[in-house]
């Protein structure tokens, strides 16, 4: 059924630039995987009107927000896992993923919780210039979604288990069905289809959840049967405390800096929607266009958290860095021609969402201010997951915070507020951090303090 593909480092039998592609070639397909859901979700929402897009794009800000700490777990789990595989010691990066898994359980329910409960509260609090309809519509795609969110945390941590273990063509293969899924969900109960109900943004939520919950089911079944990462449910029941504080030591760090930036998007996103329905339509609608980018991004950002780690626990430090800056090289290539891609045809990719001509207008200007800061972007994601890998989480989340915070939200109200450039103003804002957010990572990373850190 879902078979496994484990690429332990193997120095002598193959080049370093082989072991980044191996990695990172099925994690790019997986993010294809993700966007093209997030493409299919946004075309099929955009059909029901700009206030039926807004809605979906405001309640995943929340989304985003509320499942920070999943990253923090994840983030530290995989770095733990990638440092015992490389040591050969399998079963200390077995109990990495079960005290990962112990933890996640009550912060996800208690997230989950939250979100069904208060996500009225939060959206009109969070966002109070915006249309009643589109909170409406927000809150009944937050409680649907939110109702199943233990599911899509074991779907996030487990995939990040086993791409610590070097697999990733599994969480690959999860992926593609849990889309599948998603996209057929989406077809059937957003439009109505034969006995299906039409029911919009509803039907969205629902086939989401579905989705969701599947993947669940799918990435925890692979995880309690395969030898490489050898969990079973008793190990479930036994809190190791000193794992546990290691995982935060890593993850905590991770959670600010995830939190930071959620923090500081949705604060950014309260600028964008007070210039109106169409003018924040147009930002998801640019926003899911450059997501294309984000897919070589991913795919070589974990491929060097996976090899800086492995290289590191198998106390080869000169063999990580490479391993850093070579995925970090092959990003910049790949996404600076889709910046130039983003340049020549913003009109097309954009058309794919909405068929809104101030909708269009607005969203293929932003897509060619967002053009020529790829290479920077290449350098934020990559060189990140190579931090990451060491479990340098502390100086990602200072670089998080001067960027996003005081560059992007700083300036983004100046651009797009006091001088009035509207949603081309947030957009150079966004592009000017991140040009700043590339340059300090870069210099962390050759810096080279993350070589010696004891996690």
């Amino acid at each position: 059924m879902l078979q496994s593909s484990v690429l332990l480092l193997d120095p002598a039998s193959s080049t370093l630039r082989k072991s980044v592609w191996l990695l990172a070639w099925p994690a790019i397909v997986e993010m294809l995987l993700h966007m093209m859901v997030g493409i299919v979700d946004t075309a099929m929402v955009g059909r029901l009107g700009p206030e039926a897009l807004a809605a979906v794009g405001l309640a995943n800000q929340l989304f985003h927000l509320g499942t920070t700490i999943f990253a923090a777990i994840a983030t530290g789990s995989t770095a733990l896992v990638a440092r015992h595989i490389g040591a050969r010691e399998p079963q200390s990066a077995a109990n990495a993923a079960a005290q990962s898994l112990i933890m996640g359980l009550a912060a996800a329910g208690t997230v989950s919780l939250a979100l069904v409960i208060y996500a009225m509260p939060l959206l009109s609090f969070l966002f109070r210039g915006t249309e009643a309809a589109v909170l409406s519509l927000s809150t009944v795609y937050i409680r649907t979604v939110a109702a199943v969110l233990v599911m899509h945390f074991f779907f996030i941590l487990v995939n990040a288990v086993l791409r610590g273990a070097g697999d990733t063509q599994t969480p690959m293969r999860i992926t593609a069905i849990v889309n599948v899924v998603n996209v057929l969900g989406n077809y059937l109960l957003i439009f109505g289809v034969g006995p299906f109900p039409a029911l919009g943004v509803q039907g969205a939520a629902l086939a989401t959840a579905l989705a969701h919950s599947l993947g669940g089911v799918l990435a925890l079944s692979v995880l309690f049967r395969r030898s490489t990462v050898p969990i079973a449910l008793r190990d479930l029941l036994k809190v190791d405390l000193v794992m546990i504080r290691r995982i935060l030591h890593i993850g905590v760090p991770a959670a600010f800096e995830q939190s930071t930036m959620r923090i500081g998007q949705l604060f950014y996103t309260m600028i964008v929607a007070s210039l109106g329905t169409a003018a924040y339509a147009a930002h998801q609608v640019a926003l899911n266009a450059e997501s294309l980018s984000f897919m070589p991004g991913f795919g070589f950002s974990l491929a060097a958290t996976t090899l800086v780690g492995q290289n590191l626990g198998a106390q080869d430090p000169e063999r990580a860095e490479k391993s850093g800056l070579l995925s970090n090289q092959m990003a910049m290539t790949v996404m600076s021609v889709m910046g130039i891609l983003f340049f020549v045809f913003p009109v097309p990719l954009v058309s794919i969402f909405t068929n809104d001509a101030e909708v269009i207008r607005l969203a293929a200007l932003c897509l060619r201010i967002i053009a020529i800061s790829q290479p920077a972007l290449a350098a934020i994601m990559v060189l990140a997951g190579g931090l990451r890998g060491a479990g340098d989480t502390k100086a990602i989340m200072k670089i998080t915070l001067l960027g996003f915070c005081f560059v992007r939200l700083g300036l983004a109200y100046l651009f797009a507020i006091t001088f009035g450039w509207g949603l081309a103003g947030a957009w150079i804002a966004m592009a000017i951090d991140l040009f700043f957010r590339g340059y300090l990572m870069r210099a962390r990373f050759l810096g080279g303090q993350w070589k010696t850190l004891k996690i």
